[in-house]
């Protein structure tokens, strides 16, 4: 098993639960309607984790694909009929996305990292 508690991998950590977080919470303030799809990228990420057990490695693609999913799910909502008539329409929600997917992917650059520092290495 990969050492999980170098600097890399509690950043990795600490990112995912900041965008998690900061997912949930603008979900919750917008409350326009897309909110189960942003839940479900946040599901991905957990389920993602408990799949790899936790592993650095596993948790850096689990992060790539739920940044992947979080784009997609910043196109189908930026491409929906009812964004025509948001405040801010579709830059706002690809803006939006967009940030989040890169909190996803600095996590995973994170995690990518520490399962190059913590090869060969077990926790003891």
């Amino acid at each position: 098993m990969e050492h999980m508690t170098g600097s890399a991998y509690c950043a990795g950590v600490g990112i995912a639960i900041v965008a998690s977080f900061l997912t949930a919470w603008t979900t919750i303030v917008r409350d326009d309607g897309t909110g189960i799809g942003y839940f479900m990228v946040i599901m991905a990420a957990a389920v993602g984790g408990f799949a790899a057990w936790f592993r650095a490695a596993g948790m850096a693609r689990t992060m790539l694909g739920v940044a992947v999913m979080q784009l997609c799910l910043g196109a189908l909502i930026a491409t929906a009929p009812v964004t025509a008539n948001m405040p801010g329409g579709a830059p706002k929600v690809l803006l939006f996305n967009g940030f989040f997917a890169a909190l996803w992917l600095i996590s995973a650059a994170f995690f990518h990292a520490a399962s190059k520092e913590g090869h060969g290495r077990k926790i003891v």
